[in-house]
């Protein structure tokens, strides 16, 4: 019982009294260690790629190709009801991939509402996309002209607005679950050789590799930062003197990382890098990817009709 913090991981604070009763880990370890479990673990992890499930068993070209086709036809479709069939469909892939729904949507409706949802929001009223009132919000004595901005004297929110600000959402979450589906079934090198196959420029590619290696690289970076400066203190340290402390380190973090890009793209020109992956696994089509192949022109052609109707 003695030695029982040992098997323990958290934090052993010394001392008594306020300090050591308080919050044992502060917001900035928190964020660090819930940003660095997104993206290394979640994002770029390739333990589902291994998990031997539908879409990992299609050849990463077929995946490309089909996916993007889906990416343009959900541009296209001016139908919320189309739109939501293949967000729909991105569930169903999710499930027979052995992908965790839960998982799955929280990494998708993660970033939907901070961007997109932000960006429909003024689609709602009726000042920007006129129509059917549906709720009443503000009612003015008559209607008020700001230079170039009329606003009407009664502002709701109308149909039309909310038909469209669904669409748009619907639109983003539909788009971003079929690249986040990709990302997750499909390991990475082998993305950027299949994009090579349909002939996007090699320096694309290539900086797409560099960019995630050194997401990887500077979240290392930032730890290590955090950790040499927990080292060095002893006790509580409150919100304040956190916050301050990452305002300073911003710009020697930049700083840092510019000079370790710097030198490293320098010592790959020395070794004479030519802006080409080079991945050693071969690719070879199966039936299983053109039934796959086949199976989607047909799901987009006859969506894209519907469409048009």
């Amino acid at each position: 019982m003695k030695f029982e913090w040992l098997k323990s991981g958290e934090d052993i604070h010394c001392g008594t009294g306020h300090n050591a009763r308080h919050r044992r880990k502060g917001f900035i370890e928190k964020t660090l260690k819930g940003i660095t479990s997104f993206f290394l673990n979640d994002i770029f992890s390739e333990e589902i790629v291994l998990r031997g499930g539908l879409l990992q068993s299609i050849d990463p070209r077929a995946k490309v190709l089909t996916f993007g086709l889906f990416i343009i036809a959900v541009s296209l479709f001016k139908n919320i009801f189309l739109i939501c069939g293949v967000y729909l469909l991105t569930i169903i892939l999710a499930y027979f991939s052995k992908i965790g729904l839960r998982f799955f949507m929280i990494r998708v409706w993660l970033f939907i509402p901070l961007f997109s949802g932000i960006i429909a929001i003024p689609a709602l009223f009726n000042i920007f996309v006129p129509g059917e009132p549906v709720i009443e919000l503000i009612k003015f004595d008559s209607e008020k002209v700001f230079g170039p901005f009329h606003i009407p004297q009664t502002i709701y929110i109308t149909r039309q607005g909310i038909m469209s600000a669904s669409t748009f959402v619907m639109r983003v979450a539909a788009s971003v679950s079929l690249v986040v589906l990709l990302v997750l079934t499909t390991k990475w090198p082998h993305i950027l050789k299949a994009l090579t196959v349909y002939r996007i420029p090699r320096f694309f590619t290539f900086i797409l590799g560099m960019t995630y290696r050194y997401i990887h690289l500077l979240l290392r970076q930032i730890e290590d930062v955090y950790l040499a400066r927990k080292s060095r203190i002893i006790g509580y340290e409150n919100s304040r003197s956190e916050r301050k402390w990452v305002a300073t380190q911003i710009k020697f973090v930049l700083k840092r990382s510019l000079k370790i890009s710097e030198d490293v793209y320098t010592s790959m020109i020395s070794r004479g890098l030519i802006h080409e992956i080079k991945v050693i696994d071969s690719f070879k089509f199966r039936p299983v990817d053109y039934v796959w192949i086949i199976l989607s022109i047909v799901i987009i052609s006859v969506t894209l009709r519907l469409n048009w109707l």
